[in-house]
């Protein structure tokens, strides 16, 4: 199979992913919000198919007869999120099989064909749609996790004890110098370009994410209680939630801990990345360990320096010290709103990837961003720190 077509193959297999998870879904249960933050899962699966069908379509052939009507629908800014569950297609598996099948045969052919529109050159904008489609993906999982909250199974979960640990301290040193930041590759979204140099003094870096186990000690030294171990806005923000252990814990009658996902109960594993965790939370715990959370440039170059780290990476996404921010030279691709809107000071990168990240988002220049509140992400934390 060539390599144009490889974008073909790639996306027809998410749709097959798509479908054979949720088609068997209760239609409540995709037409419930499960989370404030959360759409609806009906909306995401209609979205990718409506976004596929926007820009091969509608964008580089010019043709919205397919389109055209569901704009106010699944274009995100143009609905709000508690409305989005009441849309008639929510529920059209139909529907939605033949616009997968109509995305996928469109696609064969633009990326088969000499076809000149500028969004196709390198097969750009089928690796954009995936991309786009595995964020969703991994979006939905978040959707999942918190329905399992909402119906916590009343069956009896007895919890394996784990040992608390002390904090890891970075143990890698990275090099003062010049390094690289950003991509180039045809994966890259518009908020990793250019590519651009930054120096860096010599720092600390930990080889391994947080774990479970050291989080837990974190929570046992009154991590939650204690003011000094918080920011300013950190602790109002804790002392307002009330929040005793990462999102996704909770105890049985002995006080052990476990964790709840998508698939049920389980122990913790104490040698896994914590998960679950806001940016004030992860911050807090970086403070305790006497450590720092890694500016993005330090993580990115650490990772750059060491193609070994990166497969320390991909159990949880791991929160910076910085807010997201324009690269010098920056320019909005394909569209204005992809980046640009949460250049606010108030989203916080992430790097790495989740257990539930898709191929495209890992890499060291990848930069996700949440606001410092949210604990419905699959993210946890590493330490840095200065010499």
């Amino acid at each position: 199979m060539s390599e144009k077509n490889e974008t073909v193959k790639k996306i027809s297999a998410l749709h097959k992913s798509l479908l054979d998870q949720y088609s068997s879904y209760p239609e409540q249960d995709l037409r419930t919000q499960y989370h404030p933050d959360l759409s609806q899962l009906g909306w995401h699966l209609c979205h990718v198919s409506f976004i596929e069908q926007y820009w091969l379509r509608e964008v580089v052939v010019g043709d919205d007869s397919r389109t055209s009507g569901l704009h106010k629908d699944f274009f995100p800014e143009l609905i709000e999120k508690g409305k989005r569950g009441g849309l008639p297609v929510l529920a059209d598996f139909d529907q939605l099989q033949a616009d997968f099948n109509d995305a996928e045969d469109l696609l064969s052919q633009l990326s088969s064909a000499a076809c000149d529109h500028p969004l196709m050159k390198n097969d750009y904008l089928g690796w954009f749609l995936i991309q786009h489609a595995e964020q969703h993906m991994e979006t939905m999982q978040m959707a999942l996790q918190q329905r399992a909250m909402t119906n916590v199974s009343e069956a009896v979960f007895t919890a394996k004890y784990f040992d608390p640990r002390d904090p890891v301290i970075p143990d890698l040193i990275i090099a003062a110098g010049e390094h690289d930041i950003g991509s180039d590759d045809i994966l890259a979204c518009d908020n990793e370009q250019p590519v651009h140099k930054v120096t860096l003094p010599e720092y600390l870096f930990a080889s391994k994410m947080v774990s479970n186990a050291e989080y837990l000690g974190f929570m046992l030294a009154d991590g939650y209680l204690r003011q000094e171990f918080w920011s300013d806005e950190g602790w109002q923000w804790n002392r307002n939630c009330q929040h005793e252990a990462p999102e996704f814990w909770q105890q049985d009658g002995q006080g052990n801990w476990y964790s709840l996902s998508a698939q049920g109960q389980s122990d913790i594993d104490a040698n896994a990345a914590v998960s679950g965790l806001s940016w004030y939370e992860a911050d807090a715990f970086a403070r305790y360990a006497g450590c720092r959370l890694p500016h993005e440039f330090e993580w990115e170059a650490a990772m750059n320096s060491d193609s070994a780290l990166m497969l320390s990476t991909g159990q949880a996404w791991e929160w910076c010290a910085n807010t997201f921010f324009p690269y010098k030279g920056f320019q909005a691709f394909p569209y204005e709103r992809y980046s640009t809107p949460w250049f606010d000071s108030q989203h916080y990168v992430m790097k790495g990837s989740s257990l539930y990240s898709g191929e495209s988002v890992r890499q060291p220049s990848f930069r996700n961003f949440y606001q410092p509140t949210k604990r419905h992400v699959f993210a946890g934390l590493r330490l840095a720190q200065g010499l």
